[in-house]
Formats: structure tokens, sequence, C-alpha cells
């Protein structure tokens, strides 16, 4: 329920009332849901959060009708505050280190101290107690908040694996055309390579490869 808006838990009781064809004013077709999430959410993308208040106030202070959205959360509200059960989960079962946890859970209360600073700074990339060469950083999934450092990490990444297997990398080079002729101005081919991958649809401009490198395909 973290990234749960009011639009799509309204669309989610739409969809369940239709399949099942039973009477709309029935939560989600008679069919028993269980939410998993926090309620101390962020706020949706695009979208009303949970706690949402529709008070007279509000009405009063917009003065229209409100539009087949704003019903449509107006129910989804209506439903959350119909949930009379709530299971309140505390025992941690991802994290496995202690100190962390508890760093965590310090910074849920908003009481994190400076040794807890300090062990974050160990875990920050560049830092002398980590490196992306050794175990267990080699073998870790990385989450950028930007394609453009996932690209960088994964050339970084491609470099290393050349160095450490004495291989000499490849490079594929994407071929790019402009209105259905291929580029062959200089300065246009160097700036059209060098965009980033999330404005070619997902299609880098250049490829760096070594063999026996682990990859994922996702088309094929």
């Amino acid at each position: 329920m973290s990234m749960v808006g009011l639009t799509l838990l309204g669309k989610v009781n739409r969809i369940l009332c239709a399949a099942k064809h039973g009477d709309p004013q029935i939560p989600f077709g008679s069919i028993n849901v269980i939410f998993f999430g926090d309620y101390l959410q962020y706020r949706p993308v695009y979208d009303a959060p949970l706690h949402t208040e529709f008070s007279a106030e509000n009405k009063k202070k917009f003065n229209k009708l409100p539009s087949e959205k704003e019903i449509q959360q107006r129910v989804a509200r209506s439903l959350i505050l119909e949930m009379n059960c709530v299971v309140k989960l505390t025992q941690q079962m991802r994290t496995e280190d202690i100190r962390y946890l508890q760093l965590l859970e310090r910074l849920r209360q908003g009481q994190c101290s400076y040794e807890d600073y300090e062990l974050l700074l160990t875990r920050v990339v560049g830092q002398s107690s980590v490196s992306l060469h050794e175990p267990p950083w080699n073998q870790a999934p990385i989450l950028v908040f930007r394609n453009e450092i996932r690209t960088q990490v994964n050339h970084r990444s491609a470099i290393h694996n050349a160095i450490q297997t004495d291989c000499d990398p490849m490079v594929c080079v994407a071929h790019n055309f402009c209105k259905g002729k291929p580029m062959e101005e200089p300065t246009l081919l160097k700036k059209s390579l060098e965009l980033s991958d999330s404005k070619t649809e997902h299609l880098p401009g250049l490829l760096p490869l070594v063999p026996g490198m682990p990859v994922i395909i996702t088309q094929n």
C-alpha cells in the first residue's frame, strides 16, 4: 500500500466489481482483499494519498461539481475507512544486520545519531572500506536514481571485467538515423551517441562488451 493512491485503489475496486458481475456497492465485488504495506507513505505519483480528506470545506473552496476521477477517489477513501482489521508485523524478515536494523528504526522515528551517520558512510561507494571490485560489493545489485548513472556503472564494470580477464573490450556502436537517412555529420553523430538511453528507447549509443561478462537480455 505504500505506493497505492486513491485513484489506483478505486480502479481495482471497479475492475473487481465488474469481473464478479456483482453489486458495485459491495466493496471489491465481495472478494476478500488483504493489503500489505506501510501507510506512512510518500505521496503516490500522479495520485492522491490514501489519507486524503474530502471535507466540506474543500468542497466549498472549489465550489464546483466533482469530476469522475474525484468521485472514484472518494469511493476509494470510503473503502479505506471501512477497514476494521489491521495486523502489525513486528518481526523483521529482510534485514539480518542487527546494527543496521536499529539504525532503520531510529531513522523511522527521526532519532538518528552521529554513530548512525558514520555507519552509513561505510556503505558509500568511494570510501576506503567500499570497493565495487571486492566482495560482497562486486556481486551486489546496484540501484540508481537516473539512467545516466546506470550507464556509467555498466561501462566501468565492463572495463574492470576486461582488465580482470586480460581481454580487449568490444564496443558496439549504434547506427543512428535522422528522418530515415543515416547520420553522417560528425557533430550530430557524436551528440546522438552521447544521448541517455532513456531518450533512445533504452538503446545505448555505445555498448561495451567483454567475453564472459554477465549481461541481462530483455529481448531476443
